[in-house]
């Protein structure tokens, strides 16, 4: 099973803007954190990473790791892009005042899997680097936008992981 790419640049569609005016919506965050993030990944598993429920709006996969504190086996669905090679993640929790367990987990055991392939995080530290991502992030979907508003209000910094290829 191969990870689909995704140029954060993509050109979007009508279909695709509606999905994400949903999606910022008060229904749609609502949605999104008490239905799609324990369903998608199963609805993912069963179309071999090709459909979720943020399909139309930010591409999604499996994230497997290992837990913090427990080492067991971890997932999560989490929107992704790609930069070449690697894989960028954005731990917005959906600008929640405290970053998504996956964030822990991540920084705890940096090992991990995305739609099956397997990858080392990486954090990125704020620079030039980390304001490039997320204005591709922003770009990739709009809501990031308000996720970063949200956050700063509240004195959270958005996290953003580089994932690279395991050798």
């Amino acid at each position: 099973m191969s990870l689909p790419y995704v140029d954060p640049e993509r050109r979007t569609t009508a279909l695709s803007r509606l999905g994400a005016a949903f999606a910022r919506s008060s229904a749609g965050q609502l949605f999104a954190k008490h239905v799609a993030t324990r369903t998608d990944p199963w609805l993912s598993r069963l179309s071999n990473n090709r459909l979720s429920w943020g399909s139309l709006v930010a591409p999604s996969a499996t994230l497997t790791m290992s837990g913090a504190k427990t080492g067991e086996t971890r997932e999560a669905q989490v929107a992704y892009f790609h930069q070449g090679r690697d894989v960028v993640l954005v731990a917005s929790n959906f600008g929640s005042d405290r970053n998504p367990q996956w964030y822990y987990n991540l920084k705890a055991n940096p090992a991990c899997e995305l739609g099956g392939e397997r990858f080392h995080a990486t954090e990125v530290p704020d620079g030039p680097e980390y304001n490039r991502l997320f204005r591709l992030a922003e770009r990739s979907y709009d809501g990031y936008r308000d996720y970063r508003g949200k956050t700063a209000a509240e004195g959270r910094r958005i996290p953003i992981f580089r994932l690279s290829p395991a050798t």
